[in-house]
């Protein structure tokens, strides 16, 4: 009796452990593999550390297994937490697609996924997050309630255009939704921020004088949105983890899976930016882009969630003033979770009941 009792325990406390492994210590061990990118010259810059993650799709009332909501949203605030004890981001990005069901939400619905949220993504109060609205948080442009429109830029502090300075860093956020390029009061409203943005940008790098309060200097601007800038489609995607094919080569149906060549230019053409990060496809693209005398990066950022793919991603960014550098780094797959605890497990019944059994 004494021995099964003793056995019993070393396997409780050893399933114990295999738990703490596979729920929390492996997030820490593939996290910290990663880290901040250098940049070539940091002496007299401030350099600006941004966590940018996109797509987390966080369940609703309406869709899926309650199960398989607790299993993602417990991976995704495991390795979200891991992230910003390791690294200690300065800032966070996310780049839409927040929640799976958030146009079909009613208020009380809305701000219930709004809560958990912002529980699931909690962060010290020095580091800040800025959020830029998808096309499943409030609907695509043609779907778009005005309700729903105003209670995401309420609660998430997410305007049409948010223009964020940051050690000396300018980055835009836009509303994807709202580069339709028709008459609609959002659409016309977005345009007319981004003129203004423009406008004082454009001065600020003819003048310092001219700068907001003369706290910053002009540097070129990194542009955030949901959506892709336009490309036909994800064939001239080449990174490991770009769509497989023949997805790769479906055509894109332009103002839902990207903008339109019209207000890629448009964008383009006012805010000049320097870099451009986007989500929406769920999977990582990097694309060069030229525009007049505009040469820049596009990086697709891929989802931070196990529903949508094997390995999630979330990119670590290094900005000053005038240079950016971005590392890709990966969380754990749900494969090797699943692996390590089943081998586990087995090596720690077989060492209970054959190898202690032999050394008694």
């Amino acid at each position: 009796m004494r021995r099964v009792t003793k056995k019993l325990l070393n396997l409780i406390v050893g399933l114990a452990l295999i738990g703490l492994y596979c729920e929390f210590i492996i997030y820490y061990i593939v996290i910290a593999q990663c880290s901040w990118p250098t940049l070539t010259n940091t002496r007299n810059k401030e350099v600006l550390k941004a966590f940018i993650l996109a797509d987390t799709h966080l369940l609703g009332p309406f869709r899926g297994h309650w199960l398989d909501k607790l299993r993602r949203e417990w991976q995704m605030h495991q390795a979200f937490q891991a992230v910003i004890k390791i690294h200690k981001p300065d800032v966070v990005f996310v780049l839409g697609d927040l929640f799976d069901e958030g146009e079909w939400t009613n208020d009380q619905q809305f701000n219930d996924y709004v809560d958990r949220f912002y529980s699931l993504f909690a962060l010290p109060k020095d580091i800040k997050m800025y959020v830029a609205v998808g096309n499943h948080d409030i609907g695509f442009h043609n779907r778009i309630r005005r309700k729903a429109l105003q209670r995401f830029t309420d609660r998430l502090k997410s305007p049409l255009v948010q223009h964020v300075v940051l050690k000396n860093t300018h980055i835009i956020i836009i509303n994807s939704m709202a580069m339709e390029g028709d008459s609609c009061n959002m659409c016309a409203e977005a345009r007319r921020q981004i003129s203004l943005v423009s406008d004082k940008l454009m001065k600020c790098s003819k003048n310092v004088e001219n700068c907001e309060n003369h706290s910053y200097n002009y540097s070129q601007p990194i542009l955030m949105q949901h959506f892709p800038l336009y490309r036909k489609s994800d064939a001239i995607c080449t990174e490991p983890d770009a769509p497989p094919l023949p997805e790769r080569n479906k055509l894109f149906r332009l103002k839902i899976d990207a903008l339109s060549k019209e207000a890629t230019e448009y964008l383009i053409s006012n805010i000049q930016p320097r870099a451009v990060f986007g989500g929406h496809t769920h999977h990582g693209c990097l694309v060069k882009h030229s525009y007049k005398n505009n040469e820049f990066l596009e990086y697709s950022v891929p989802s931070f969630s196990w529903r949508n793919r094997p390995d999630p991603k979330f990119m670590l960014v290094s900005i000053s003033h005038d240079e950016y550098s971005v590392n890709k780094c990966g969380l754990p797959k749900e494969a090797t979770l699943i692996s390590s605890a089943v081998i586990m497990s087995l090596l720690l019944f077989f060492y209970v009941f054959t190898i202690r059994k032999i050394g008694a």
